[in-house]
């Protein structure tokens, strides 16, 4: 009997990618799969040829490019001595993140998909192209694609006697987050006076062809009484750094003052007992999902929402079967099931998308689940900032980085 061990790995340069793959992920667990969620570069691809399933989540940026942590886990694909038939014991699935208003749409998975039966892998199921253009958002591809997934897992490993599919994962939410006691604050804190002010989140990080800058300049380039603000804004340059034509600059954000004030405000409004002040330690339960590098040590919550929580997202299906989990409320818990649906995604769109509705607005939209949220089911539903995508504005001979943001 094939043993029931599945495999996920990630190439995401937004997060995006990494989130549909956590869902994968979790939802793995209703069917009785083991195994492991990581970026491509974690895995050590010379495990590949002893998978059994294995399912690639990736998008594409650029002009065609996989995102930076897939480029070892690729490049080492593309070697010419491997055997034809090296991956003939594996079965996988690709799962791909587009935009088709580029020309090299999802460019990524599917050079991938193809690599991959070039080395003698089977394809589970055709190659999902989701596409951000699409008037439901990646979920359009995504959810029916997912479901065809189980379907063909199932039907290669069976469930064993006895055993069932479970109506819901088991692992609720991705990690177990407590808040440490008032004399454990006091030992964490560095100085009398506290945390700094400017605490860097992502200080000691180290990301590929990253760099830490200073803003020159940011100034309004259109008259004051136009009704779009747009602004150039002028970087120290690195002289590390160069580019070329078509290139962009990622930049990643932190919330605004505004944004965490409504933030704790909602905490207080619906009794829930958070402050800024509050220090939580973030652990893993286990080693499936492990937790994120910046995250591991005690950190004070307003660092936390203001540099990894994005508070102005517009949420997905998950949040939504998050807040049905927490909630109790008849009329509350049956709209929030309707929204995390396939079935439902429609009214998402209508009711999050076009309104562009922020996650902070859906709390306030629903009181009885806000008020049964608990620091678990918080990092589950608030997404991770992620990085945004600017189009380099200046000639790489004016020996100057600047950015036109609207």
């Amino acid at each position: 009997m094939l043993e029931r061990k599945l495999t996920i790995l990630y190439g995401s340069q937004s997060g995006t990618a990494q989130d549909l793959a956590e869902q994968i992920w979790r939802e793995s667990k209703m069917y009785h799969f083991r195994g492991n969620v990581l970026p491509m570069d974690e895995y050590d691809v010379s495990e590949l040829i002893s998978e059994r399933f294995v399912v690639c989540v990736c998008s594409t940026y650029g002009q065609g490019e996989e995102p930076d942590n897939m480029k070892r886990f690729w490049k080492f694909l593309l070697r010419k001595s491997l055997p034809t038939d090296s991956l003939r014991q594996v079965h996988f699935g690709v799962l791909g993140l587009g935009d088709s208003r580029y020309p090299k749409f999802n460019y990524v998975a599917k050079k991938l998909h193809k690599r991959l039966v070039q080395l003698g892998g089977t394809s589970l199921l055709p190659v999902g192209l989701c596409d951000d253009q699409h008037d439901l958002g990646y979920g359009a591809v995504f959810l029916p694609w997912i479901s065809q997934l189980w379907e063909e897992l199932v039907r290669i490993v069976p469930l064993p006697a006895g055993l069932y599919k479970l109506n819901e994962s088991p692992r609720e939410f991705r990690w177990k987050v407590d808040i440490l006691p008032a004399i454990g604050v006091d030992r964490l804190q560095p100085t009398i006076g506290g945390w700094p002010t400017h605490y860097d989140l992502y200080a000691e990080l180290q990301m590929p062809n990253g760099f830490q800058t200073m803003v020159r300049e940011n100034r309004r380039t259109t008259a004051l009484d136009h009704f779009q603000d747009v602004r150039l804004i002028t970087f120290e340059k690195n002289p590390s750094i160069g580019w070329s034509p078509g290139d962009v600059l990622y930049v990643r954000p932190r919330n605004s003052p505004e944004s965490l004030d409504r933030l704790f405000e909602l905490f207080q409004e619906h009794g829930i007992n958070l402050q800024r002040d509050t220090v939580v330690h973030v652990k893993a339960i286990d080693s499936e999902m492990p937790v994120p590098s910046i995250l591991r040590k005690p950190l004070p919550l307003g660092v936390i929402a203001e540099q990894f929580w994005d508070l102005t997202a517009i949420p997905r299906a998950r949040a939504f079967a998050v807040l049905a989990k927490c909630c109790n409320n008849e009329l509350e818990h049956e709209k929030l099931t309707e929204f995390s649906s396939i079935e439902g995604q429609e009214e998402l769109f209508s009711y999050a998308n076009r309104p562009r509705r922020t996650i902070v607005e859906v709390l306030q939209d629903f009181p009885h689940a806000t008020r049964a949220l608990s620091l678990d089911a918080m990092f589950e539903l608030f997404q991770p900032i992620k990085p945004r995508a600017f189009s380099i504005a200046s000639a790489v001979a004016s020996n100057t980085l600047q950015i036109l943001v609207a």
